[in-house]
């Protein structure tokens, strides 16, 4: 059993709602599709245009320009994406909308016709106090607003085509704005990717460094000849071989001076115990004057001796004086060798002996002066080596600064034939911008499409109508029946709602 009483809801009636609004909502219907039908009749044609762009990969994708880089050219790590989203930009940009406008004028893009006038001039009277709703304060701007709004620029998904369409009331105006467009827009790609002015400084500079590269050149070759270096690296290797081979010759030479030296030294031995003179012929038994005179002298001394012993005394000085003659004579026969002749003549040994130490000391004399003459060279192979080792350092530092000079020049160079590459590019006109589709020509109409047109009108006035009929829809009013007292021991079952006659409400207002 409920303890509340249920209150009785309105309940709509569609049916009864739409026979009591049939009249007005068919008036309606009927006027919003008469509108439709004058909207078709009346409205201009718009006809459509469209190219197809081709973004391929060129030089102004893969390559930074020559004045913004310091090395090698490097890609950009912008994504195709981003290169597409910046060539929409440059299609929509106002400054290809004031070029094309430039070409055609704002009168052609606006699709003025002769003899009308709109209704801004219209109202131009009410310039002078700044009421005019409609007022066109440049017909430039305007022409621009009507351009962008005419244009279309669609990007493909994973593709690398733009779609650019125009609108406009005659087909021939489409399709030569569309091609204005894209010549253009070529033009503009290809200069906005080129700096101005980049070809002549770099020709500046390239003048410039061919200069500094020519007098560190000079003076390397000043250095050159005042030092006398052609090739330090063979001239280092000829010098220390030169050295090397002086250095062994040094050392033989030496061996030899002691070998010759100890030679020398034995030869003046030797030669001290060979005589100078030998024994070349002896003759024994050969008389000699001197003996046998003496002999024969001693023979007569001896015989007077004799005689006088006869006649004198023994004490006497005569026999004295002759006896005292004998024995002196005796004694100088005694010590009278035999008699052997001898001829003596020069030693040859000794005489070969000496020849031979003296050509060893000439040897020696000389394998000294060698020695000598060795050592000297050596020092002053020492010396040009350590010159070129001194040189090395100088010679070093000019070749880096040529080496420096030449690989600017060389960079510079490359940058302004980069730079000469852009400039005949930007001449020829050749950009990475190709037209896959041509602008199209069609004399059919894309605006206003009828059926559309038709089904959205048809909406619109079944829509209006329903407002209508809510508009001018007014609530029944009904009577309400006094509610009976319910005791708490029985409890009454509710009774259906009847629907109260059309004869029971009381209008709120009379019609």
């Amino acid at each position: 059993m409920k303890s509340l009483h249920q209150h009785e809801q309105p309940q709509v009636d569609l049916v009864g709602f739409v026979r009591r609004h049939k009249g007005k909502m068919l008036l309606t219907i009927i006027a919003g599709m008469a509108v439709t039908l004058m909207y078709l009749a009346l409205a201009p044609r718009k006809y459509k245009s469209e190219a197809k762009l081709l973004v391929r990969m060129g030089r102004e994708t893969l390559t930074i320009d020559p004045t913004a880089t310091t090395g090698q050219f490097v890609a950009p790590a912008e994504t195709r994406d981003a290169e597409l989203h910046a060539i929409e930009e440059l299609l929509a940009s106002r400054a290809m909308a004031e070029k094309v406008i430039d070409q055609f004028g704002p009168e052609m893009i606006l699709e003025k016709k002769p003899g009308k006038m709109p209704l801004s001039e219209r109202l131009s009277w009410l310039d002078a106090y700044n009421l005019n709703p409609l007022r066109v304060y440049s017909l430039r701007d305007k022409a621009v607003k009507a351009l962008a709004q005419n244009l279309g620029i669609t990007a493909g998904k994973k593709s690398n085509v733009l779609s650019v369409s125009y609108k406009a009331e005659d087909p021939q105006l489409a399709h030569d704005v569309v091609e204005t467009l894209m010549t253009v827009a070529r033009d503009e790609h290809v200069r906005v990717h080129r700096t101005r002015g980049s070809q002549a400084f770099f020709e500046s500079q390239r003048e410039l460094l061919l200069r500094e590269l020519a007098q560190h050149e000079q003076r390397l070759c000043e250095f050159k000849d005042k030092e006398g270096v052609a090739a330090l690296v063979t001239q280092r290797d000829a010098q220390v071989g030169l050295i090397s081979s002086l250095q062994a010759d040094f050392l033989r030479a030496r061996a030899e001076q002691s070998a010759a030296a100890a030679e020398v030294d034995l030869r003046k031995r030797q030669l001290r115990d060979q005589p100078k003179l030998v024994v070349t012929e002896q003759t024994t038994g050969q008389p000699q004057t001197a003996k046998q005179t003496l002999r024969e002298k001693l023979y007569e001394l001896e015989v007077r001796e004799q005689e006088l012993a006869a006649r004198l005394k023994d004490n006497a000085p005569q026999l004295v004086h002759i006896r005292t003659q004998i024995t002196e004579a005796r004694r100088i026969a005694g010590d009278e060798q035999a008699n052997t002749e001898t001829k003596k003549g020069i030693n040859q040994t000794h005489q070969a002996a000496e020849l031979a130490l003296q050509e060893r000391e000439a040897q020696l004399v000389a394998i000294t002066a060698r020695a000598q003459a060795l050592e000297e060279k050596i020092a002053a192979a020492g010396g040009e080596l350590k010159k070129l080792n001194a040189a090395e350092l100088e010679l070093a530092r000019m070749e880096r600064e040529i080496d420096l000079a030449r690989a600017n020049y060389k960079k510079y160079s490359e940058n302004l034939e980069q730079a000469r590459i852009d400039q005949e590019l930007e001449a020829a006109k050749i950009s990475s911008l190709n037209l896959m589709q041509a602008p199209s020509l069609s004399v059919t109409p894309v605006s206003p499409q009828p059926l559309p047109t038709l089904a959205f009108g048809l909406c619109g006035s079944v829509v209006a109508s329903v407002g209508v009929a809510l508009l001018f829809h007014r609530p029944e009013r009904r009577v309400r029946r006094p509610r009976l007292a319910r005791t708490p021991a029985v409890e009454e079952e509710p009774t259906p709602p009847t629907r109260s006659r059309r004869s029971e409400v009381a209008p709120v207002s009379p019609r």
